[in-house]
């Protein structure tokens, strides 16, 4: 039995926020705005920096009702007792799992049909897909999946599966009529002069 997604289904990822914020302002913000999911992602901050931000940001979700995902940093995610982790690669689930705990939420990220189903079969609870469409927060990051190749992965996996790269308001619609089960962003809602309501508006769609 798989853990259930946060609802509703949309994951607001974190990255460098502009230069007059900081990443808790916008995490803040988005929970305001009624987003229930957080990740917080920053692969060039230190062990410590990490550590102090994830506990800052759990203490944030948690008055908010909501669950921050700690991506990739397993000890971390233990430490800061979030219960949710995203990994880079399947074979790592099982790890996870073990250090965590059967209800933890663990995803995996996914470039492929053949990722989604690896992961799936590692026992992962859920998995992001990407690049569906061209994203400025990674320019030149693959081949776009593409709606098509969302419902080809969709039809051939059972858990839920998280579109992500390239979503706006005004595409989420076609990503969940293609099989998705949720959206993920992250450089629209980050890099936002008004994250709440970039995250508003995202939420109308998702609903």
């Amino acid at each position: 039995m798989r853990n259930p997604l946060p609802e509703p289904s949309l994951l607001v990822i974190t990255d460098q926020a502009p230069d007059n914020r900081h990443i808790e302002d916008v995490v803040r913000d988005s929970l305001g705005a009624g987003c229930r999911w957080v990740m917080y992602r920053d692969k060039a901050a230190s062990e410590a920096t990490f550590l102090s931000t994830a506990t800052g940001l759990v203490s944030i979700c948690k008055e908010f009702g909501a669950i921050l995902t700690v991506n990739q940093r397993m000890e971390v995610a233990e430490a800061v007792s979030s219960n949710s982790l995203h990994l880079q690669r399947s074979e790592d689930v099982a790890i996870g799992r073990a250090l965590l705990g059967r209800s933890s939420l663990i995803g995996v990220s996914c470039h492929s049909i053949e990722d989604a189903q690896a992961a799936e079969a590692a026992g992962a609870d859920y998995v992001t897909l990407s690049p569906i469409f061209e994203t400025a927060s990674k320019p030149g990051y693959g081949p776009t999946i593409g709606l098509g190749g969302l419902a080809e992965a969709s039809a051939e996996i059972d858990i839920p599966l998280i579109a992500l790269a390239g979503i706006f308001p005004t595409n989420v619609g076609d990503c969940l009529r293609s099989g998705a089960d949720g959206v993920a962003v992250m450089g629209s809602v980050m890099q936002a002069d008004n994250p709440c309501q970039v995250v508003t508006e995202l939420l109308d769609a998702v609903k």
